[in-house]
C-alpha cells in the first residue's frame, strides 16, 4: 500500500531532474537520489535542490515508492537495468517511471524489465524546457498503471494521457518534437546558407518583419540549443530510427538530427548564452560554411 506522500527516487538531477526535483519538494514530497559516482555538477544540483543523498542506487531502489528516471535517453535502458537488478521480486510493486524521450521500442524494453522483477511501469516524457517545469511543461504519461502517476501528480504538474499502450508517450513525444526541432532545423539551416553569403543580418530582419509569429515561437527554443543541442541530436536520431522500424518517411527527422550535428561539430553555440532569438542566430556571422555541408 502506498504512502500518502510515496517517497521519490530520482534518476538524476541534471537540469530537467532537479527542475522536477524542486517541484516535488515544494510540495512535500521526500525526494532521494544517488550521489555516488556522480559528476560534481549532478552533486551540486543535489545539494542546491535539498535533494537527500542516499548514496549508493541500490539505496534508492529500496528506500523508494516511485522512482524516476530523468536523464538522457541513451542511458534509459542501462538506468532501467540497474535498477531492476536491486528490484525486489516479491510482491511489492515498486513503480518505475521513464520520462525520457525514449523510442516505443526502449519504453517496450524497459517494460520488459521491470515487470520481471513485478514492477508497475509507467511511460512517459516531458515536454517543454527545465526553467519552466512548473508552470508550461507538460508530463505525457502512457500505460495500463499509468492513472496512478495522474491521480498523484494532478495539480502539481500539467499533464497528458497518452493512452494505455505503453509505448504511445514515446510515439507522441517524438512526434511532436518532429515540429518545434523539425522548425528550429529549418532556420538553423538557413543561418548557416546566410553565414556562408554573407546575409545574416539581412535575414533576421526579414524573418522579423515577414514571419514575426514565427520569429516569436523561436525565441522560446533557440537560446536553449547550448545548452541541449546534444540531447536534441539524441531525439531526431531516435524519431528517425523509430519511423524506420515502422516503415514511415522520416526524410525531416533524419536531417533535422544532421544538421543539429554539423551545427555541434562547428561548436557555433559551444559557451555560449545568448538571451534571445537574435543572439542565437547572430552566432552563426563569423563561421564559414561550405556548400557541401
Amino acid at each position: 500500500m502506498m504512502k500518502v506522500k510515496p517517497v521519490i527516487g530520482l534518476l538524476f538531477p541534471g537540469d530537467m531532474g532537479s527542475a522536477v526535483a524542486d517541484v516535488l519538494i515544494k510540495n512535500n514530497f521526500e525526494v532521494i537520489t544517488a550521489g555516488e559516482g556522480r559528476s560534481a555538477k549532478t552533486l551540486e544540483n543535489i545539494e542546491k535542490s535539498q535533494i537527500k543523498d542516499v548514496g549508493a542506487l541500490q539505496n534508492v531502489v529500496k528506500q523508494s515508492d516511485i522512482i524516476l528516471s530523468v536523464n538522457s535517453p541513451k542511458s534509459s535502458i542501462q538506468i532501467a537495468e540497474q535498477v531492476s537488478h536491486y528490484m525486489s521480486d516479491s510482491e511489492r510493486n515498486q513503480i518505475f517511471v521513464d520520462l525520457n524521450s525514449n523510442t516505443p521500442q526502449s519504453a517496450k524494453k524497459i517494460e520488459e524489465l521491470i515487470t520481471l522483477k513485478n514492477g508497475i511501469f509507467i511511460n512517459g516524457a516531458i515536454m517543454g524546457v527545465a526553467k519552466s517545469v512548473e508552470n508550461d511543461a507538460v508530463i505525457v504519461i502512457s500505460g495500463k498503471e499509468r492513472v496512478l502517476l495522474m491521480d498523484l501528480f494532478d495539480g502539481i504538474f500539467k499533464l497528458k494521457d497518452a493512452g494505455e499502450k505503453i509505448e504511445s508517450a514515446s510515439a507522441y513525444k517524438l512526434l511532436f518534437s518532429m515540429v518545434n526541432k523539425g522548425i528550429n532545423a529549418v532556420f538553423f539551416e538557413a543561418m548557416m546558407g546566410a553565414s556562408h553569403y554573407g546575409i545574416v543580418d539581412e535575414m533576421i530582419e526579414s524573418l522579423k518583419d515577414f514571419l514575426p509569429g514565427t520569429y516569436n515561437d523561436l525565441q522560446k527554443t533557440t537560446p536553449t540549443y547550448p545548452d541541449h543541442i546534444l540531447r536534441r541530436i539524441d531525439e531526431m536520431q531516435g524519431l528517425s530510427e523509430m519511423q524506420k522500424f515502422d516503415g514511415l518517411s522520416n526524410n525531416i527527422s533524419s536531417a533535422a538530427a544532421k544538421t543539429f550535428k554539423i551545427i555541434n561539430d562547428k561548436g557555433i553555440l559551444k559557451s555560449e548564452t545568448p538571451k534571445d532569438v537574435k543572439e542565437t542566430f547572430l552566432l552563426f556571422k563569423n563561421n564559414n560554411f561550405s556548400i557541401d555541408n
